[in-house]
């Protein structure tokens, strides 16, 4: 048998977890003042949430979050989140393309896990405008890298013309000394053959002869 208390107190607790089960995180209703594509400080996006939820969020903490969720390097929906600083803060805004978004699918995007979770690459698709706040194909997940172009070829160097040979002077070498020698020698020889046949006249009386010497001088063989 079940006491009537009991009834309030399982009513009571199913009250609760719906609710807790239905509360927003922090991420979730700064997201949501943001898709209102307005210019906002951390400041008013506090005011805002206390004023639309009820809810009251430190403005410190509302900052750091926003510092988070706006760095695409942590989380893929801060590549359509302008930060733009004036005076001593900050002021953010969502891009136009991104106001599309509904609030879970923008918080999808600032998830790094999650089953059935929203992707870069499935709002790249579903939203083709957002491509240009991408910054390379790298950070689109599913999305194929570009090839590069290949890089132009350098054109060939110039091949220099050869040098001209220069022709050597002939030039005449000087005999040997051996060869040198050896004329002399020739020469000599043939002296003395000529004084000896004058001596031999000579001694017969003087004869009245014509002679006609005639000598051949070959050059010895090499």
């Amino acid at each position: 048998m079940i006491m009537p208390g009991t009834v309030l107190n399982l009513k009571k607790i199913c009250e609760v977890t719906m609710k807790k089960q239905g509360k927003k995180s922090n991420a979730q209703l700064i997201i949501g003042v943001l898709l209102t594509g307005k210019d906002l400080k951390s400041r008013e996006i506090s005011e805002k949430i206390a004023e639309t939820e009820g809810r009251t969020i430190n403005v410190q903490d509302v900052a750091s979050m926003l510092s988070k969720i706006s760095d695409h390097n942590k989380c893929h929906l801060g590549y359509f989140i302008e930060r733009e600083q004036k005076g001593n803060g900050f002021v953010y805004h969502m891009v136009q393309e991104a106001l599309a978004f509904s609030e879970k699918k923008a918080y999808d995007l600032t998830l790094k896990t999650g089953k059935d979770r929203y992707t870069l690459a499935q709002a790249l698709e579903e939203f083709p405008g957002l491509n240009q706040y991408v910054e390379s194909p790298k950070a689109r997940p599913g999305v194929k890298d570009i090839p590069k172009k290949p890089a132009a070829k350098k054109a060939a160097k110039a091949v220099k013309p050869a040098k001209p040979v220069k022709k050597e002077k002939a030039t005449v070498k000087p005999l040997s000394e051996s060869k040198v020698a050896a004329s002399v020698s020739e020469d000599k020889k043939v002296e003395d053959m000529a004084a000896r046949l004058i001596q031999k006249i000579d001694e017969l009386g003087g004869l009245n002869l014509n002679v006609k010497l005639s000598f051949q001088l070959e050059e010895a063989e090499k």
